[in-house]
């Protein structure tokens, strides 16, 4: 009975931090109305992987899920850890500047296919995009405006919320499509089917009714239906990341080593749920040996993965709000406290990234919680997507005039980012 009551007092301890970040509450923030950050940074085509057999992806998953959890139970390996063994000193600079890329590096699932750094005398263009839930709509206003001035994309690569708007408009969905799910609430719905709190409070019964063990992963939703939902709006059904017209690569966090990773084959509709699959609100994401959950806990910006597509000008899209400061009485509460914590995370992350970045807009998404559910939020924010893209697009055109030599990437450079603009 004590653990119980233990297990529900963590339970909604959890639900109350999950509904301080989804808050509809306004949330004000210090930046700029769409500010550009204009950075300096550093880039050959595989061919796809063969489709898989064609198999529901979600009894596919289960599947996989129920085989890594049985060949994990004995446990007998030491944890993987990249990072410098306890005790260990480090003095010298490599030492510390292998440790310090270590933070930012996003490692590849699979083959990763790239792209030239110049075409046809142009530079070629991968655009990051961050994680930000309903404030990725901003995303669609930034992509309207390089459509409308005929700045190519070459390659995506995206993360949650990024990854789930990239993967849609690389497979060749239209921006009004996009937007048409975001603002009609069908996304949101698919994406989390009830409320938390009774979720929450009723999990703890989950181990009365599996008494001996579950055998999924924890999650308040399986994410079934968001995968479904997934392959019923996707150009063709069963579509694989190989398929999309436009290159696409998602990142998503692997639970198993801590690391992240960027997933470039497979069902599109699996990679783009495992990269946004916010933990505790679905189950992690099982593909391959890897355990997936939402890649904003260690690249929610994913730069670096773009800039390893080899493309001659990496254009980053931060969707996140700024950290600013606050007076000490917000904090009398858990809300508010974690909602700090939530925004000091992907504040860390996001600045780990921002260095290998050619040109970085940051549209005023302030004030829009994570998981509006307002179609006017999706306005505003695809409004500020649009207006922050139009003050970019003298440094982006400027950008597109300056050829990069063929070797000007992070691998070239042993992972340091250079000056190529």
């Amino acid at each position: 009975m004590r653990n119980q009551l233990v297990s529900l007092s963590v339970a909604m301890s959890l639900s109350f931090g999950l509904m301080a970040y989804a808050s509809d509450a306004p949330r004000t923030g210090a930046n700029a109305p769409g500010a550009v950050i204009p950075a300096s940074g550093p880039s050959a085509n595989s061919a796809p992987p063969t489709p898989g057999p064609d198999k529901d992806s979600f009894a596919q998953q289960k599947e996989d899920t129920q085989a890594q959890i049985e060949s994990s139970k004995p446990a007998d390996e030491p944890p993987v850890n990249s990072m410098p063994a306890s005790g260990k000193v480090m003095v010298t600079s490599k030492q510390k500047q292998s440790a310090a890329m270590e933070a930012s590096t996003i490692a590849p699932h699979g083959p990763q296919p790239t792209i030239p750094a110049v075409v046809n005398g142009r530079p070629t263009v991968a655009l990051a995009l961050g994680g930000g839930g309903a404030r990725g709509a901003a995303h669609l206003g930034v992509l309207r405006v390089l459509e409308r001035e005929g700045i190519p994309v070459d390659y995506i690569v995206g993360n949650s919320m990024g990854a789930i708007v990239g993967g849609m408009y690389a497979s060749g969905l239209s921006i009004d499509q996009i937007k048409d799910c975001m603002a009609d609430g069908s996304m949101r719905h698919a994406y989390m089917p009830g409320p938390i709190p009774p979720k929450v409070l009723l999990a703890p019964l989950q181990k009365v009714v599996n008494p001996f063990g579950s055998k999924h992963y924890a999650g308040l939703f399986s994410g079934k239906k968001f995968t479904k939902y997934l392959d019923s709006v996707l150009p063709e059904p069963n579509m694989n990341v190989q398929d999309t017209k436009i290159p696409f690569s998602a990142v998503g966090t692997n639970l198993l080593d801590g690391k992240a990773y960027r997933m470039s084959e497979g069902r599109l509709s699996t990679v783009m749920m495992a990269s946004s699959a916010i933990s505790p609100i679905l189950q992690p994401v099982t593909i391959g040996d890897k355990l997936y959950v939402d890649g904003g806990v260690r690249a929610n910006l994913p730069v670096m993965g773009a800039r390893e597509t080899g493309a001659g000008i990496v254009i980053a899209v931060l969707v996140d709000e700024p950290l600013v400061q606050y007076p000490a009485k917000r904090f009398v509460h858990l809300k508010g406290i974690a909602s700090r914590l939530a925004d000091i995370v992907l504040a860390v992350s996001d600045e780990r990234q921002l260095q290998y970045a050619d040109v970085i807009i940051n549209p005023n998404v302030s004030g829009i919680s994570i998981l509006s559910k307002h179609p006017e939020d999706t306005d505003k924010a695809y409004r500020a997507g649009e207006l922050a893209a139009e003050k970019a697009l003298p440094q982006i055109k400027e950008a597109l005039k300056n050829v990069p030599h063929p070797k000007s990437s992070v691998a070239a450079h042993g992972g340091q980012p250079t000056d190529n603009l």
